[in-house]
């Protein structure tokens, strides 16, 4: 992967937050807590997690090998505020990142190396996957997700 595909895999992966924070920014804050079930049992669970792992993310490709999850904040207006601050330096980084970098970091059970190509690979994925989980959450209590793909970036 070259530069310029991966800070489209980046920004491809940032629309899709872009399309999808409406939708949570209009959740009431008890339907943002309701417990639903899945990996995380609340919508706002959900979204901390995947706020959460991308800032992990961004502070091991800055160089801090031992980041840790973030204290996340208790409603999704505080979530927003976090993912965009990360968002923000995300692409700045992105002015500069070598896609086939390695990062040496820290996590539960010792190190990894991984190219810089990987872990947007990894970040980016494990995004879809709690995203497909918020969908879910939203049905389940009775609301409509966006319906919105990757693959809908690539179309513009």
């Amino acid at each position: 992967m070259d530069k310029a595909e991966l800070k489209r895999i980046v920004d491809a992966n940032d629309w899709l937050w872009e399309k999808w924070w409406p939708a949570l920014q209009e959740l009431s804050l008890e339907q943002a807590r309701q417990e639903v079930g899945g990996s995380f049992s609340s919508v706002l669970e959900t979204t901390a997690h995947m706020v959460g792992a991308e800032t992990v993310w961004l502070e091991r490709l800055l160089g801090n090998p031992a980041a840790s999850f973030p204290v996340s904040p208790t409603d999704i207006a505080g979530l927003y505020k976090s993912w965009q601050l990360m968002a923000s330096r995300r692409q700045n980084w992105l002015t500069t990142a070598d896609p086939a970098a390695r990062i040496t970091y820290n996590f539960t059970g010792g190190t990894a190396t991984n190219t810089v190509s990987e872990i947007v690979l990894h970040f980016t994925s494990h995004t879809h996957f709690h995203r497909g989980q918020l969908a879910s959450q939203f049905r389940l209590q009775g609301l409509k997700p966006p319906s919105v793909h990757f693959i809908g970036f690539f179309r513009l």
